[in-house]
């Protein structure tokens, strides 16, 4: 709700009045457009306002500004509307300004900048600025201290902070820290994120966002603030003592009000913030890090099993079949289900007797978070191949966890399994290992009928041994198990560097991710677009690199492609596609055209990194 002062509604009347008043003398002005600069010679260090001014015309369109080449542009466009009375009539005039300030000492030119009038196209003449050595101490100590007052003000009205659930929990259990976002300030765009805290002696797990990313309130010292949830991770501490929670850091481009040094009428009017003089300034935003006090779990009456599983769980095992013949496989399944650092859940141990062949087991996670905790459930399976019939047993296992609601530690003891193994059916199945040793492998049958009957025999006249035929048929086998050999001692070394395979796999799995985004992009699904586009280039980035899921962030990501000989163009692309996607829940709906957009650089991204890593 807005509440204008007595002497807002008088202005604001007088200024509808005299726009009625003197429409037509407007329209009779003629319509020009120059660009004037506060100071043409300024020492090194200092700044300049280029300002472009187009008078006697109620708006243009395509405006242009010049390169600044020479000089950094630290703020603008700002554009401002204002009137004059010249002779009783009234002229309207819109500005576009510029704040600049050179790169190096010397005589440099600003060129024109062009807009569009009624059709046709005006064009302001350039302007020449000398840049002279240095500048006085106390030149340079007011600007300092220009800087630093606004650079306060900003901070008051925006800034970060990392809010955890608890501040003291034991090894293993988990802290759930949100950064936020406060601001009570306009935004010019959508902050974009510079440096991803590391989270050094935690194993973190990101908790996702809900779909729709909503903007809260939230009163601090009396004032009200708009908030955001950036980031929120699940932190697992894996040591004890003291771990800091590292800060965020986020660029962000606020609209900050400026005022007309002025005592004319009309100037105190357009200073009335109902009318938003700003310019725009790019800030940084930093929390403070954050400790956490992590405690070791009690030593007293540790199983001598425990693993580090820390949380709340239920335990299930179970045979698949519990009868079977010599030589066929039996799956023990192990599957532990709960709250806590499920994905960091080890295998319990699983003795059988040397009758049973036991292989490593294979693993498949289920793993939601249920609020913001971690739950759901990590499932082993054993297989076993029981070799000689007869009762075979394979004896009770254990599994431990601390019990964080009663502080204690919990022990899971399965029953003993026993397996009624038959005879097999006369034939001798053997069977061996491939790839790995989970998947087994039927390699054929070495015992065959034996005819009885007698055959009869006659000398052969064919002169077989020494034959071509016969030097083929005796190398061909051992052309062809060495063929074999080699073939399967690759494919097993292959498939045991898990490096090499995610490597290998890497660009087949982003384009399936791709072409699922693609998908959200013809339903104009925003939020899942944007979230399959993530994942796509960071599981692309995190095989590629060998980068582990707690280690990848667009930091660890452009350090490494930088030092693989990745181009500084493309890194920079990569960067601002993840940032984009980071950010597109808090953006305003997004069109087509900027998704299609995302979708094509994505996609060249990958096939650019393709051909150099």
């Amino acid at each position: 709700m807005v509440i204008f002062s007595m002497r807002n509604i008088f202005t604001l009347v007088c200024f509808t009045f005299c726009l009625i008043l003197f429409s037509a003398g407007a329209d009779a002005q003629d319509v020009t457009f120059t660009a004037s600069v506060d100071k043409n010679i300024i020492a090194m260090g200092e700044q300049i306002e280029v300002t472009f001014t187009l008078s006697g015309s109620k708006g243009g369109s395509n405006f242009r500004a010049p390169s600044f080449d020479d000089f950094v542009v630290l703020s603008g466009p700002n554009q401002m509307n204002s009137m004059q009375f010249i002779n009783g009539a009234m002229s309207v005039s819109t500005s576009y300004s510029y704040v600049i300030q050179p790169r190096s000492e010397g005589k440099f030119t600003i060129g024109p900048a062009s807009i569009r009038v009624d059709g046709k196209q005006l064009n302001t003449q350039p302007i020449t600025i000398e840049v002279r050595k240095g500048s006085s101490q106390q030149q340079r100590s007011q600007r300092s201290e220009e800087q630093n007052d606004l650079s306060r003000q900003i901070g008051e009205n925006i800034f970060l902070r990392v809010v955890v659930d608890k501040s003291r929990v034991y090894q293993g259990e988990q802290v759930t820290a949100s950064y936020k976002l406060y601001w009570r300030i306009a935004l010019a765009s959508n902050p974009s994120i510079n440096k991803i805290p590391a989270l050094s002696g935690f194993w973190n797990e990101e908790i996702d966002m809900p779909k729709q990313g909503g903007v809260s309130r939230e009163i601090i010292d009396g004032k009200q603030y708009n908030v955001a949830t950036l980031k929120k991770y699940a932190l697992f501490p894996q040591r004890t003592g003291t771990l800091t929670i590292d800060p965020m850091e986020l660029d962000c481009i606020v609209q900050v009000q400026t005022r007309r040094r002025s005592n004319d009428i009309f100037d105190q009017f357009f200073n009335d913030p109902f009318f938003g003089n700003t310019t725009n300034v790019n800030h940084k935003v930093r929390n403070q890090p954050v400790n956490i006090n992590v405690l070791p779990l009690p030593l007293d009456d540790q199983p001598t099993d425990f693993s580090g599983a820390v949380g709340s769980f239920s335990v299930e095992s179970w045979l698949d079949k519990h009868q079977v013949k010599a030589n066929e496989p039996v799956v023990l399944k192990v599957k532990i289900t709960g709250k806590g650092n499920v994905r960091l859940i080890e295998a319990p141990k699983i003795v059988t007797s040397p009758d049973i062949e036991r292989y490593d087991p294979k693993i498949y996670d289920n793993i939601t978070t249920q609020g913001d905790q971690v739950a759901g459930s990590r499932t082993f399976e054993y297989l076993m191949i029981p070799r000689y019939p007869g009762e075979q047993k394979i004896p009770s296992f254990s599994f431990s966890y601390f019990d964080l609601s009663r502080k204690k530690y919990n022990i899971y003891k399965s029953p003993d399994f026993v397996i009624q193994v038959e005879k097999s059916d006369g034939i001798k199945q053997t069977y061996a290992t491939g790839i790995s040793k989970e998947d087994v492998k039927l390699l054929g049958e070495d015992i065959r009928f034996i005819k009885s009957e007698t055959a009869s025999l006659k000398r052969s006249t064919d002169k077989f041994a020494g034959s071509v035929l016969f030097f083929v048929m005796a190398v061909l086998p051992l052309i062809t198990f060495a063929g074999l050999f080699v073939a399967l001692r690759k494919r097993e070394k292959f498939y045991g560097n898990i490096t090499l395979v995610k490597n290998r796999r890497a660009r087949k799995i982003a384009s399936r991710r791709l072409l699922e985004a693609r998908k959200f992009l013809q339903s104009k699904n925003k939020e899942e677009f944007y979230a399959e586009i993530s994942r796509a280039l960071y599981g692309y980035l995190g095989d590629k690199l060998n980068i582990p899921r707690s280690d990848l962030t667009i930091e660890n990501v452009c350090s490494t492609l930088l030092s693989q000989g990745v181009s500084q163009d493309t890194i920079d692309k990569l960067s601002k596609v993840l940032e984009s996607c980071e950010f597109a829940r808090f953006a305003p709906s997004e069109n087509s055209h900027q998704m299609e957009l995302i979708y094509s650089e994505s996609a060249e991204l990958i096939s650019t990194l393709e051909n150099i890593l």
